[in-house]
C-alpha cells in the first residue's frame, strides 16, 4: 500500500530490470487477475500491477476513474515507489486507452505499448436523439443529457460465483480474492462512468485521442506496439478498430489470440508474456 498523500493505492511489483512494465486493469478489472502473466515476464524485467482508486485495496480518490486522476495516481504512484521510467505500458479493454493518456501526457517515459484487446477511443457511445454516437464526438452540451439516458440502460452488474470461466484459471485463492473485489465494485462504483465528472473527462480524454489518432499516418512514430485481439465473440468493425490501433505506430503489430475471448491475459497468457517481453527487448536493443 504506497500513501499518495492522505489515501493508498494497492501496488504489486515483482521481478527487476528495465525498462518496467506497468499494468493497466480493463474496466472493472483488478491486479490479482495478471497471476498468470506476472511471474513470467518479472523473469526478465521488473513488472508492476495495481488497483486503481476505489478498486480492490485501493482507496478512492475525488472522480472515480476519471482520466486525470487515473493519470497522476499512475505518475505519483510510481516516482512514491522509485519505478523509474522507462515504462512498457501494458493495458487491457479500457485500460488500453488509460495507457493512451499516460503516454500523451508522458510521452518521454514510455518506450513501448500491448494493448490486451484494447478499446478503441470511439467504441464508447451514448445515446444522442435516439441514435448511438462515440463519446469522443459529443460536445460539453451535448453529454448531461446523454449520461442521463446512458445510466439509465446500463445493465445490472451480477457478481456471478468466483470460478466462472475465464477466472477458474487463476489460482482457488485468487478466485475468491478478484470475486471479493469485484463485489465490491458492484456495491459501491456500479457501471462507469457513473458520474457526469468521470464521463466529462472520458470525453475529453477520448476526443484528444481520437484528434491524435487522424493528425498523423503513425502518431506513435516508432514507438514499439503489439495489439493482441480477441478471436471469440468479436465481429468486423472490432477487427477493423484493432488493425486501426496497430497502426498508431509504424512499429505496431497485431496478434490474433486463437481461441481467446476478450480475457486474453487469462486464456492466452503465453501470448500476452511474448508480446510484453518482446517489447522490452526491442525497448533494450534502442537502448545501447
Amino acid at each position: 500500500m504506497v500513501d499518495l498523500g492522505g489515501r493508498k493505492l494497492h501496488l504489486n511489483c515483482t521481478g527487476s530490470g528495465s525498462p518496467a512494465v506497468i499494468v493497466e486493469n480493463g474496466g472493472g478489472g483488478f491486479s490479482m487477475e495478471w497471476a498468470l502473466v506476472q511471474p513470467e515476464v518479472a523473469k526478465r524485467t521488473r513488472i508492476c500491477t495495481y488497483d486503481r482508486a476505489g478498486y480492490a485495496w485501493s482507496d478512492r480518490g475525488p472522480v472515480d476513474d476519471g482520466i486525470e486522476q487515473i493519470v497522476s495516481d499512475l505518475n505519483l504512484l510510481l516516482r512514491t515507489a522509485h519505478v523509474s521510467p522507462p515504462y512498457i505500458l501494458v493495458g487491457h479493454s479500457l485500460g488500453a486507452l488509460y495507457a493512451r493518456a499516460y503516454e500523451r501526457r508522458f510521452p518521454e517515459q514510455v518506450a513501448g505499448l500491448v494493448f490486451v484487446d484494447g478499446t478503441p477511443d470511439e467504441d464508447v457511445r451514448m445515446v444522442v436523439n435516439g441514435k448511438q454516437v462515440s463519446l469522443s464526438l459529443l460536445s460539453r452540451e451535448q453529454l448531461p443529457e446523454a449520461h442521463h439516458e446512458y445510466l439509465k440502460s446500463v445493465p445490472v452488474l451480477h457478481p456471478g460465483r468466483a470460478g466462472a470461466p475465464p477466472f477458474d484459471r487463476l489460482p482457488p485463492a485468487l478466485q475468491q480474492t478478484r470475486q471479493w473485489a469485484f463485489e465490491k465494485l458492484v456495491r459501491e462504483f456500479g457501471w462507469l462512468p457513473n458520474t457526469l465528472a468521470a464521463a466529462e473527462s472520458w470525453r475529453q480524454e477520448f476526443s484528444a485521442l481520437r484528434r491524435q489518432r487522424l493528425a498523423d499516418l503513425h502518431p506513435l512514430g516508432s514507438l514499439s506496439l503489439r495489439v493482441i485481439e480477441r478471436d471469440k465473440d468479436t465481429n468486423e468493425t472490432w477487427h477493423q478498430q484493432q488493425v486501426q490501433l496497430a497502426t498508431l505506430s509504424s512499429d505496431g503489430m497485431l496478434i490474433k489470440a486463437k481461441g481467446s475471448g476478450h480475457m486474453i491475459h487469462l486464456e492466452r497468457s503465453d501470448l500476452v508474456v511474448e508480446a510484453v517481453l518482446e517489447v522490452v527487448q526491442k525497448s533494450r536493443q534502442g537502448n545501447k
